[in-house]
């Protein structure tokens, strides 16, 4: 339990940070962008922790849904599960990938 508090302790730290001035502000908002379909406790986590993550999900998704895999050695974002109804909230790791777009040349043939 003693995880879970920190990360609940992060969270309100990250709520008032954010808030306390405009350019914090934006950075978040930045971020949340990228992952706008998170609550927003999971947006503050994420942005408390790698500010910079286009893309999160858990390590079975990335390899099996998704057919991407993460760096062995990779360090997970901790979020807080509030999925189901229950008293006790858990944690799971959540593996951020930056994902580039590939822009390819085309030829373009004069008439």
């Amino acid at each position: 339990m003693g995880k879970l508090y920190e990360i609940l302790g992060l969270v309100q730290y990250e709520a008032e940070k954010i808030s306390s001035s405009p350019r914090d502000w934006l950075h978040y908002l930045d971020t949340a962008s990228q992952l706008y379909r998170y609550s927003f406790s999971d947006t503050l986590l994420i942005h408390a922790q790698r500010p910079g993550a286009t893309a999160c999900a858990e390590l079975e998704i990335w390899n099996h849904k998704m057919k991407r895999w993460v760096n062995r050695g990779a360090k997970g974002i901790a979020l807080i599960d509030d999925r189901y109804p229950k008293k006790d909230y858990g944690m799971y790791l959540m593996f951020p990938i930056h994902i580039k777009c590939r822009v390819e040349k085309h030829r373009i043939y004069g008439s």
